[in-house]
């Protein structure tokens, strides 16, 4: 269990990169109103850009626009090469779509693959929705998410952006949608200034503020729309470069970027026996208090979280399958938890056998997650029916494949986000919450019924809600005023 205490949210991780390199789509805008393009045909264009966090390189990607007959089709690559726990992660990232002649997305595809793992999305629009097909190995799911008014390409906003007058202080504001998140957030955008580029040698183009789920970020786009550069949380930047600049310089083996280590979140005095503490209290900075959210086990006051260890209830009250209507939702499948599929639940029926209680259940299932997944650092898109036939992963793993098997039999389950404490540092983790009575923590990768006090939340429900977790990695700050055994 050592080396798994140094795990982090892979996941929330590639969502600030995803945020960066922008495979994402936009909504109709909310506040000031984009120039009309109508039926302008589209130039062919191509571009890459050098992945950088700070000065070192992790990465590329490279934008492509075709003119069609009826619209025009971009493409998307990105590859992100890190280290995660002295084992270097190299994930790739694919993008299609085909846009009408007024620029509306019609249709999309999204691909992530690891090297051992492929995860793919195809969506096309019919009506007011948007139908997904989603590839998992094997297996194929279809699901609808809604979608009102015209949804558009990024390309096609940032182009809007820079066919109408930029003036210092103009403001929009749009829907976007992240396909590996299967989530649409608000995106503002705003026109600050027209400036000299960072590291440009003089070149000057319009600085653009963005902010995405809480986090902050800066385009700099010249009079064409183009990206010179961009600069996103935790150090990320992204700069023009040639296909040759891009792909083969500045790599650097020696020194790759240590992932745990540059998102650990060190304290002083290092709490001693962690796992044995009753109560913890923690001084919060860094980000708006308002994404800490209370509960039975966690409440705050002013910059201060209290936080009590639970006791698992030996009574739930309630036999399963959960029948109540307050908690439907958390019985649910989702495109990421397919618990309504027949290989998901055979499994879950075998392990918690004829059981109708929750509690038992509910040990039955995190000790089959914790003996079932081997603990490795995993960058992907994590969903139950890969993680299952993978049979590893890191704690986004066996959080999803946990929360799918207890859904299946009727047992309320949602993912939670934040951090917990490990080698004299909060680290970013996921676990699992279950309904006994009351909302109980279940980390299946350390095996904890009920989870330790050093497990701080701020988001809970899918994985598909960690976006939220953008607004608070590497922002968040903690100090330890008191911890007791």
């Amino acid at each position: 269990m050592g080396r798994a205490l140094r795990w982090t949210i892979v996941a929330a991780w590639l969502v600030l990169v995803a945020l960066l390199v922008r495979y994402r789509w936009s909504g109709p805008p909310k506040a000031d109103s984009l120039v009309d393009l109508g039926t302008t045909a589209v130039p062919e264009s191509e571009e890459w850009m050098g992945m950088y966090h700070g000065a070192q390189k992790i990465g590329y990607v490279h934008s492509s626009v075709y003119p069609q007959p009826d619209g025009y089709a971009t493409e998307e690559e990105s590859l992100l090469r890190i280290n995660v726990m002295e084992t270097q992660q190299t994930v790739r990232m694919r993008v299609k779509g085909r846009a009408a002649s007024d620029h509306s997305l019609k249709r999309m595809s999204f691909e992530l693959d690891n090297g051992q793992q492929h995860f793919r999305v195809e969506g096309e629009r019919e009506g007011h929705a948007f139908r997904l097909r989603t590839t998992v190995g094997k297996d194929e799911s279809e699901s609808l998410l809604p979608a009102e008014g015209r949804i558009f390409l990024p390309a096609s906003v940032r182009r809007y952006l820079a066919s109408g007058e930029l003036t210092p202080g103009k403001r929009y504001e749009v829907n976007v949608f992240d396909p590996s998140m299967m989530k649409q957030q608000g995106i503002v955008a705003t026109v600050v200034r027209e400036e000299e580029v960072p590291e440009s040698g003089g070149t000057r183009a319009w600085r653009i503020e963005e902010e995405y789920a809480g986090a902050k970020s800066i385009a700099w786009l010249d009079k064409s729309g183009a990206v010179l550069r961009e600069e996103g949380p935790m150090g990320l930047v992204l700069k023009r470069e040639s296909e040759a600049d891009a792909t083969g310089r500045n790599w650097s083996e020696s020194t790759a970027l240590d992932l745990v280590a540059s998102v650990s979140i060190p304290v002083e005095p290092p709490l001693r026996a962690p796992q044995s503490l009753q109560r913890l209290r923690l001084r919060i900075a860094g980000i708006e208090l308002d994404r800490v959210p209370g509960d039975a086990r966690q409440s705050i006051a002013g910059d201060v979280l209290s936080i009590e260890r639970e006791q698992f209830p030996e009574q739930a009250g309630y036999s399963l399958p959960y029948s109540g209507a307050e908690w439907r939702a958390e019985t649910a499948p989702t495109t990421l938890l397919q618990s309504d599929h027949p290989r998901l639940r055979q499994v879950a029926r075998e392990v918690v056998g004829d059981t109708t209680d929750p509690s038992e259940a509910t040990r039955r299932l995190a000790r089959f997650v914790y003996e079932r997944l081997r603990k490795v650092p995993t960058m992907s898109v994590p969903n139950a029916l890969q993680v299952l036939d993978m049979g590893e992963g890191d704690c986004n793993e066996h959080a999803v494949l946990f929360a799918a098997l207890a859904r299946s039999i009727g047992l309320p389950t949602r993912v939670a986000a934040g951090v917990v404490y490990a080698n004299g540092a909060f680290q970013y983790h996921a676990w699992d919450e279950v309904w006994l009575g009351r909302w109980v923590t279940v980390d299946p990768v350390f095996a904890q019924l009920p989870a330790d006090v050093t497990h701080v939340k701020f988001v809970s429900g899918g994985p598909e809600d960690h976006l939220a977790m953008i607004g608070v990695i590497g922002r968040l700050k903690l100090e330890v005023l008191g911890a007791e055994s």
